[in-house]
């Protein structure tokens, strides 16, 4: 049971030059959700390669700069049908591209775009930026011109207004008020929006928002007139789908090629029909998330920040800029409390129970999944469901071929079977998990003591005692490597200096260390199999530990683990 991507008739783009993401994700959060955005054209993100950002709620597509500074990327609403385009191999704009499938129109791509001010703007970029039929292009392109009401006239303005000449096709919308505020230089328009082949009605306006000396730019697209209280759940019954596919389907005598495609139609045919009658649709309300509900102060604070920004920028009045500084400081304060108390309160929610903490703890270990990228055909990118099904059935036809090579791996027949290979692949699962939270342990982060504290626990404790009955009875040597990861992550997020002794930090934490957690956890299974009605599990667990044996048992781990 899933939403379905939905084709909506109307697009609400926001264009924002964030001045580095990271420390603005938050507030873009908050905006995303107040100002019920479809897509998110953000740019100089300054990310690397290596950042993981998330938004709850949006893809994100990101096109990174190699050196310091620059970059932009794209947030689209998870449930609205689209699809990722090639990298734009431009000379001096920076830009990433989607395609939003349209219901009563062709495709249109959103492309955000951000041009350095020193760089000249080249015909042969904004081509491949426009080389979509339908095109909505925004950004921060730092090219002035009064055509989109700018004060002054630049040589990237005078550029991009040439290029508009000479295209049609091409209009380029500009909001009437500033976007961009600085301290030495006069309020101007630097973030517009390029529209190309686009035949709906499109409004554009500045927005004061956010905390940057940019002012987000609101774009919309089409008449605005859709439910966003409420959307439509699908649910199969596989079922009953399988009995309709039984019942209807033969098994077809197929002797020509003619025999062959008659057969695939009814195929295709067949499972439509069974489709339609096992499935039915629900209309539910749409969940609010509880993270993104601001209680009224936090709401009264952003309203008086954005009454104070739009007097700032009409008097700039040095009083006026220092109150809004001021204001700015609370807000993200009071936000970054607000995910504080959000992330405990999930946190202490988790129960090993149910499936909470395992789906936490695998969300924060794994990396984070890449978006599936455009499908490359034998003549190029494909972009239709035919041209797709064609380049996965090349794709196969070219993979599957027969013979395998046979498996000679006889290493089992002369190798001793001990748990150091598993406890080896432990440890080194659970040093990439410790690295990965790292930014989150680290002193220098925001990241609340017992938060830190319970992240330790729950993914990394929970990921080096899994399954630790079985083999919580291994050499003392391996059982002191596992605990060394959980020492170095607790040392790192209490900044703790070289002196100061692992149990001191135990006991000042009041934290239960991997070691003696394996030995708990052992102690309730045996318990638990002493006593359970299966009398063939209580002959199993029903034996003498001897310190003195030379090869020890599961039951060795309570006299002393590892």
């Amino acid at each position: 049971m899933a939403a379905q991507p939905s084709q909506p008739p109307s697009l609400r783009i926001l264009s924002w030059n964030l001045d580095g993401l990271r420390g603005r994700k938050l507030e873009l959060e908050e905006i995303l959700h107040r100002l019920e955005i479809d897509v998110a054209a953000l740019q100089e993100t300054k990310l690397s390669e290596t950042s993981r950002i998330t938004l709850p709620g949006y893809d994100i597509y990101r096109h990174d700069r190699d050196a310091n500074g620059g970059g932009v990327a794209l947030a689209v609403k998870s449930c609205i049908d689209h699809y990722p385009l090639q990298r734009l191999q431009t000379q001096n704009t920076e830009a990433v591209a989607i395609a939003v499938r349209s219901l009563r129109h062709r495709d249109v791509a959103v492309v955000s775009c951000y041009h350095p001010p020193r760089l000249p703007i080249l015909d042969a970029d904004l081509d491949t930026i426009l080389s979509f039929p339908q095109t909505i292009a925004m950004g921060d392109f730092n090219a002035k011109s009064p055509a989109w009401h700018s004060r002054a006239t630049t040589a990237g303005g005078r550029a991009l207004l040439n290029y508009t000449n000479t295209h049609n096709d091409l209009t380029i919308l500009g909001p009437t008020e500033p976007t961009y505020h600085a301290l030495n230089h006069p309020p101007d328009v630097l973030d517009i929006a390029l529209l190309k082949s686009v035949p709906l009605i499109a409004q554009i306006s500045a927005e004061h928002e956010g905390s940057t000396a940019h002012n987000p730019v609101l774009l919309d697209v089409g008449r605005r007139q859709r439910n966003m209280g409420t959307f439509t759940r699908r649910f199969t019954d596989w079922g009953r789908f399988r009995a309709e596919m039984q019942r209807n389907t033969a098994i077809p005598v197929i002797e020509t090629t003619e025999d062959l495609e008659a057969a695939i139609l009814t195929l295709e045919t067949d499972i439509k029909h069974a489709l339609t009658q096992t499935t039915t649709e629900t209309v539910v309300p749409r969940l609010t998330n509880p993270r993104l509900t601001l209680p009224d102060d936090v709401k009264q604070l952003i309203r008086d920040r954005r009454r104070l920004k739009r007097l700032a920028t009409r008097t700039r009045l040095p009083q006026h800029r220092h109150d809004l500084n001021v204001l700015n400081r609370r807000v993200k304060a009071a936000l970054s409390e607000l995910a504080q108390e959000s992330w405990a309160r999930h946190l202490e929610s988790l129960d090993p129970q149910d499936n909470s903490l395992w789906k936490t703890q695998r969300a924060l270990r794994l990396p984070a999944r890449s978006k599936i990228p455009p499908i490359h055909g034998t003549r190029g990118v494909v972009y239709t469901n035919q041209e797709k099904a064609e380049a996965f059935a090349d794709s196969l036809e070219l993979q599957c071929r027969l013979p395998l090579l046979p498996d000679e791996d006889e290493e089992f027949e002369t190798t001793r079977l001990t748990w150091k290979p598993h406890i080896v692949e432990t440890v080194a699962r659970a040093r990439a998990t410790r690295a990965r939270l790292y930014p989150l342990l680290k002193g220098n982060n925001t990241l609340s003591l017992r938060n830190k504290r319970t992240l330790i626990k729950v993914v990394l404790q929970a990921q080096l005692t899994y399954a630790s009955t079985a083999w919580g009875h291994a050499a003392k040597s391996h059982i002191k490597t596992l605990q060394a990861v959980e020492n170095i992550a607790l040392r790192t997020a209490t900044a703790s200096p070289w002196y100061v002794r692992n149990a001191d930090i135990l006991r000042d934490l009041q934290y239960t260390n991997a070691t003696q957690t394996i030995r708990t956890n052992a102690q309730k299974r045996f318990d638990q199999a002493t006593t359970h009605g299966n009398p063939l599990l209580r002959q199993a667990v029903e034996y003498q530990h001897n310190d003195r044996d030379k090869h020890k048992r599961p039951r060795h781990v309570l006299i002393d683990p590892g």
